[in-house]
């Protein structure tokens, strides 16, 4: 189902251009990344097609922009605000609670998905107790719970060790093999091969490339076989450890 399109969009900071005759089609059907540096525009594209920015070049189909779900990078820095997890969750709701009271039925909800993410466990626990990979499994809850129909998400992955990041991964190919839109901005060209169909390079031009997704029997292979890998295994095309084609 077609959800947006892009039409020779630019995009000015004052005078300096940031983006440059963008022009993109998205689809349910897509689990789209953007790569490129930093600079290179990706997170005002994310904030445009979110309408965080105005631009009158980004046209809508069967989609409002009630329906999209973000996750922003994770921006807990302070060890001394304590919220709980599930509290976190349920702001995704804040604007249908009651003065900041949310209901029985809001709170199973949100139980429901936290225990689809696999953090149910972890309701009571405070945000800053948890791991990286715990906290973006609960900044996807806040965000599912809205029931969006597509998800945006800025860096997933970054400050994950390879393990953490594809399991967020994975739950992100799940829910869109649900019918979730994906869109991800990522800096790991590696898990970027292994999980989108479709990956953008922006930098202020967007060059759009397709992709089989090969990358994701090695990860796979991985994960379900080796208790150690990093990096430098990702970057393989053959597991070093069983020395042979995945």
């Amino acid at each position: 189902m077609k959800f947006f399109e892009i039409k020779n969009l630019n995009h000015y900071y004052s005078q300096n251009l940031v983006l440059k005759d963008i022009n993109l089609s998205y689809s349910s059907a897509d689990f789209l990344a953007i790569i490129g540096p930093n600079g290179g525009g990706k997170s005002t594209l994310a904030k445009i097609i979110l309408r965080l920015i105005k631009n009158k070049n980004i046209y809508y189909e069967n989609l409002h922009t009630k329906q999209i779900g973000y996750v922003p990078q994770d921006f807990l820095t302070n060890d001394n605000f304590y919220i709980k997890t599930i509290d976190l969750v349920l702001m995704g709701l804040l604007d249908n609670s009651f003065f900041g009271y949310y209901s029985k039925k809001d709170k199973q909800k949100a139980l429901l998905i936290m225990d689809e993410l696999g953090i149910r466990h972890l309701e009571n626990k405070c945000l800053n107790e948890l791991s990286g990979g715990q906290r973006q499994r609960a900044y996807i809850a806040r965000a599912l719970v809205t029931d969006c129909k597509l998800l945006i998400l800025d860096e997933p992955s970054a400050n994950l060790d390879a393990k953490a990041a594809i399991s967020v991964f994975n739950i992100l190919e799940n829910l869109h093999k649900q019918g979730i839109g994906i869109i991800s901005i990522c800096h790991d060209i590696n898990i970027v091969l292994a999980y989108a169909n479709k990956i953008a390079y922006l930098n202020k031009e967007l060059v759009l490339h397709e992709n089989n997704k090969e990358k994701s029997k090695l990860l796979k292979h991985l994960e379900q076989n080796h208790k150690h890998f990093c990096d430098v295994e990702l970057s393989f095309d053959v597991c070093t450890s069983c020395d042979e084609k995945v």
